[in-house]
């Protein structure tokens, strides 16, 4: 087979080729493909460069694809030979630590490479567990610093992406949202609306708070440190402040406060009708559920003894 031959066997046998679902893991940058069209106008398909192809689609190379036909050139492809999970690993290798993504864009290829292959949450055993139901046919699934040494960021970085998405998957609606970049930004949003501050994060939240109460001046510089809080999906508008404490327990002592007299009436009535029968039966009404009356009797003849 001489070279042009070889060429030959190497063109599409389809006017279009669909891109695999692991190719469209990856942003879509039309600026891109403008530039790599003027370059391939100028000096043709390069041959080191041939797009791979995997099942019958594009599995990589999206961008020279389109370029290509857009300087109307004749692309060249290469099957790619492997597994599914060497596919992703391809993939990864080839674009996402390599190519200039930013962190969401990052994040969301982490996302379904996790789907994918899964997330070890113990190693060194045979009875690897996966985060995913969704999990190719491996060995072992990649733990998380597996994952942040492939998309080239760190472990804590993966981790927070993963607790993301375990809360994102399980939930059905969310998680029918989440299947483009944009869906999961907005089920991202509605995860971070949940999330509830830690002990030690509310005593912070309700201690800045406080001060933007008694302070007007502080009110902006507050504002500020809530903001950070914020960004880190905490829901700050749920933390009381001191002050809001405060006044909840004074609304409480008030609400309370009537049904105390009215207690301490009855029991004026009671001590002073010596009527048993009547005891018996405001008794009766105050604890008509099963086992009321009897948990009261516990009280009153613990509290005497």
């Amino acid at each position: 087979m001489d070279d042009n031959e070889y060429l030959a066997s190497m063109l599409p046998d389809k006017p279009e080729w669909q891109y695999h679902e692991v190719c469209l893991w990856l942003p879509h940058k039309p600026e891109t493909v403008e530039d790599i069209a003027n370059d391939m106008a100028a000096n043709g398909f390069r041959l080191d460069r041939a797009i791979a192809t995997y099942e019958g689609k594009i599995l990589d190379g999206r961008h020279r694809y389109e370029a290509a036909l857009k300087a109307g050139v004749d692309p060249i492809f290469a099957e790619f030979n492997g597994t599914k999970g060497e596919a992703i690993a391809y993939v990864t290798s080839e674009n996402v630590a390599r190519r200039h993504l930013n962190n969401r864009e990052k994040e969301f290829f982490y996302v379904q490479r996790a789907e994918a292959l899964g997330v070890q949450i113990r190693g060194g055993s045979g009875n690897n567990q996966y985060q995913s139901g969704n999990v190719t046919n491996v060995t072992m699934a990649p733990s998380q610093e597996d994952h942040a040494d492939a998309l080239g960021v760190r472990r804590e970085t993966v981790n927070r992406w993963e607790k993301d998405r375990k809360e994102i998957t399980s939930d059905p609606e969310l998680s029918a949202k989440a299947t483009t970049p944009e869906g999961y930004k907005e089920a991202k949003k509605e995860v971070q609306k949940r999330r509830k501050a830690t002990q030690a994060e509310a005593n912070k939240i309700a201690k800045l708070k406080s001060l933007g109460e008694r302070s007007g001046a502080e009110s902006s510089n507050v504002e500020r440190k809530l903001d950070k809080y914020r960004e880190q999906g905490i829901d700050v508008d749920t933390v009381e402040s001191e002050g809001d404490k405060d006044r909840a327990k004074d609304e409480y002592r008030e609400q309370q406060r009537p049904m105390e007299e009215i207690a301490y009436e009855i029991a004026k009535i009671l001590i002073d009708n010596k009527d048993y029968n009547f005891v018996a039966a405001i008794a009766r009404a105050a604890y008509s559920k099963q086992g009321e009356l009897q948990h009261a009797y516990s009280i009153i003849t613990t509290e005497g003894n």
